[in-house]
C-alpha cells in the first residue's frame, strides 16, 4: 500500500515539473562591420593624430579595402599604413591607419568611409561567366568624425582665439582667385594621385601637403579678421603674424625659422641664394617690427599694423614661385 502511494506521489511531482524555456537565438552579426576612430578629437596646431578605419567581415565575402586618404581634406597626411588581415572564427579583420596633422585652427570633418563587398559565390560566378546577372555589390559606411584644432599662440588673460575675432577692415586686394585656383589645383592633384594608385595597386596613398604659400595665404586671411577693440588683441595679432611668416620660411626654404630667434635667422639668410636681397631686407624689417611688439610694451598704431600685414603678404607673394634650396651646412673646425 505504502509503495503504491509513493509511486503516485512521484507521478504527481513529475507531472508538475515546469517545461524548460527554449533558448533565445543569438543576434547574428552583420556580414560587414566598418568603424572609424581617432585618438584625439581636440588638438592644437602641430599635433599628430592617428585616424584608423577597421573592417570586420565574414570570411566568405569579397571586400574592397577602404582607401579614405583622398577624402581627407584640410589636414596633412604625414604617414599611413595597414595591418595584415586576421581571420578568426570565420571573420576577417582589416585595419588601415593614417597620421594626420592640422596646420590651421578650425573644425574638421572626416567623412564616412564607404566599404563595398560582394558575396564570394557571386564574385566567382561573375569571373567565370556563369552568372546570369551582375554580382550584387553592397556597401556599408562608417560614421563621420569631427575634430577641433585650437591655436597654440600665447594668450593674455581670458582672451579668445584669434579665429573668432571680428573684421577690422576689408582686404586691400581680393584673395578669392588665389583660394579658388588653389582649391582646384589641390583637387586635381588628389584625383590624379588616386587614379594612379588604382592603376598601380599600391598599398598606401599619401596625399602631399599643400604648398607653403597656400597655407600662408589662408592663415593671413584668417588673421585679418582680428578685432582690435580688445587691448590684448594687438599682441596676439603680432604673435600670429610672426608665427605665420616663420612657418612659411621654414616650409619654403627648409630653414627652421620657428625654432630660431631673429638674431639667429638673419645670418642664415645668406645661405639662401634664391632669396633676393630685397626680400631679405623685407624679412629683416618684418622680424624686428614684430619682435618690438611681442617682447616690449610698445603700442603699434593702426598704420604699423597695416604695414606689418602688408610686409608679410608681400614677402610670401614675392617668394612663392621661387625654387626652394636647402641651406648650406655651416662648416665646423
Amino acid at each position: 500500500m505504502k509503495r503504491s502511494v509513493a509511486i503516485c506521489l512521484l507521478g504527481v511531482v513529475g507531472g508538475c515539473t515546469p517545461a524548460t524555456a527554449p533558448a533565445t537565438p543569438a543576434t547574428p552579426e552583420p556580414p560587414v562591420r566598418a568603424t572609424a576612430s581617432v585618438d584625439k578629437a581636440v588638438a592644437t596646431t602641430g599635433d599628430v593624430l592617428t585616424y584608423q578605419v577597421t573592417v570586420d567581415h565574414d570570411a566568405g565575402l569579397v571586400v574592397s579595402a577602404p582607401e579614405p586618404g583622398a577624402n581627407i581634406a584640410g589636414m596633412r597626411i604625414t604617414d599611413t599604413g595597414a595591418e595584415t588581415p586576421v581571420t578568426k572564427n570565420g571573420r576577417t579583420t582589416m585595419k588601415r591607419w593614417y597620421k594626420l596633422r592640422a596646420d590651421l585652427v578650425g573644425s574638421y570633418v572626416l567623412p564616412p568611409v564607404v566599404v563595398r563587398y560582394t558575396p564570394r559565390a557571386d564574385a566567382a560566378a561573375a569571373v567565370d561567366g556563369s552568372a546570369k546577372e551582375p554580382a550584387a555589390q553592397q556597401t556599408v559606411s562608417t560614421s563621420e568624425i569631427f575634430i577641433e584644432v585650437k591655436s597654440v599662440l600665447p594668450k593674455d588673460g581670458e582672451a579668445k582665439d584669434i579665429r573668432d575675432l571680428k573684421p577690422l577692415a576689408p582686404l586691400p586686394r581680393a584673395r578669392w582667385p588665389y583660394v579658388a585656383g588653389s582649391a582646384a589645383l589641390v583637387a586635381a592633384l588628389v584625383i590624379g594621385l588616386a587614379l594612379w594608385w588604382r592603376r598601380r595597386h599600391r598599398k598606401a596613398l599619401v596625399v602631399p601637403p599643400p604648398p607653403p604659400h597656400e597655407v600662408a595665404y589662408a592663415a593671413l586671411d584668417l588673421l585679418r579678421q582680428t578685432d582690435f577693440s580688445r587691448p590684448e588683441a594687438v599682441r596676439q595679432y603680432y604673435y600670429g603674424l610672426s608665427e605665420i611668416l616663420r612657418t612659411y620660411v621654414e616650409g619654403r626654404f627648409t630653414l627652421n625659422a620657428t625654432d630660431l630667434t631673429t638674431e639667429e635667422i638673419l645670418p642664415r639668410l645668406t645661405e639662401l641664394p634664391q632669396l633676393p636681397a630685397a626680400e631679405r631686407v623685407t624679412l629683416k624689417e618684418f622680424l624686428f617690427a614684430t619682435d618690438a611688439v611681442k617682447y616690449t610694451t610698445r603700442e603699434p598704431t593702426k598704420t604699423d599694423i597695416e604695414q606689418a600685414y602688408e610686409k608679410a603678404l608681400a614677402f610670401v607673394e614675392a617668394t612663392a614661385l621661387t625654387t626652394p634650396v636647402a641651406p648650406t651646412p655651416i662648416a665646423t673646425a
